[in-house]
């Protein structure tokens, strides 16, 4: 049986393999390295056609209501925007006391545990989160201040409600792991821009001048960048509801 799923193809310079993702919006899209050989896509589609079939199948179920009302507010899909990478979330209730995130095959993110507790569920997912931004997001700026001659000192990474990154007097530059959910262009911009506040700590001309010849068209990017709150998840920005004393 042929695939049935429409798919498209998108060539990227960043990719080393071929990496397939799924979302209802776009359906399969195919990301191949530079210089890859289209002719190899039929084989390679009809040797992942039944993980394509079953994950295609798991993303549709998943976008239906789930049967709790704390499952059927959380997450069902996490759009790594900034990394390339769309995540399928699914929640296993357990007899765990605690929730943990766990990474399966075919970009599938497990919660198991407690599932049926909301905010042990969010702290799951922004600890697993948390470890995307060190692993991407923080080589990512070290590369950007290597290539830029940047003293960048110590780097942090936070879950901040307000700001996208930030930059001390001390050169420690804190990033927000909701950068992750933003275009890479956008995210790219800002580890340029608190990189660039380690020589200007300021936004004066000098700043500018010096951010636009490591980003050209700086402010453009800068004022797309105030609309990027709409990628993230708004759960994300829930805080733990206090007890009543009694």
């Amino acid at each position: 049986m042929g695939l049935t799923l429409k798919y498209t193809v998108k060539e990227s310079h960043r990719a080393r393999h071929v990496r397939l993702r799924l979302s209802l919006r776009d359906g399969l899209v195919i990301v191949v390295p530079a210089g890859f050989d289209p002719r190899l896509l039929p084989a390679l589609l009809e040797q992942k056609q039944r993980w394509i079939d079953r994950a295609w199948e798991r993303l549709k179920s998943s976008s239906k209501p789930a049967q709790t009302e704390a499952e059927g507010k959380l997450p069902a899909s996490l759009n790594l925007l900034a990394i390339g990478e769309e995540w399928t979330v699914e929640y296993k209730r357990t007899t765990s006391r605690s929730v943990i995130a766990r990474e399966k095959a075919g970009r599938l993110l497990l919660l198991s545990g407690k599932t049926g507790d909301r905010q042990a569920c969010l702290a799951a997912l922004r600890r697993w989160l948390m470890r995307k931004a060190h692993g991407h997001l923080e080589p990512w700026l070290l590369r950007l201040a290597r290539e830029g001659s940047f003293d960048c000192k110590r780097v942090l990474v936070k879950s901040q409600r307000t700001r996208w990154a930030s930059c001390s007097a001390a050169k420690t530059i804190s990033l927000n792991l909701k950068l992750l959910f933003v275009p890479p262009e956008w995210a790219r911009y800002a580890l340029l821009h608190e990189l660039c506040h380690t020589v200007h700590l300021n936004h004066s001309a000098r700043f500018w001048a010096l951010l636009e010849n490591h980003y050209p068209h700086c402010k453009k990017t800068a004022k797309a960048l105030r609309s990027g709150w709409r990628y993230v998840p708004p759960v994300l920005d829930e805080r733990p509801r206090r007890r009543r004393a009694r």
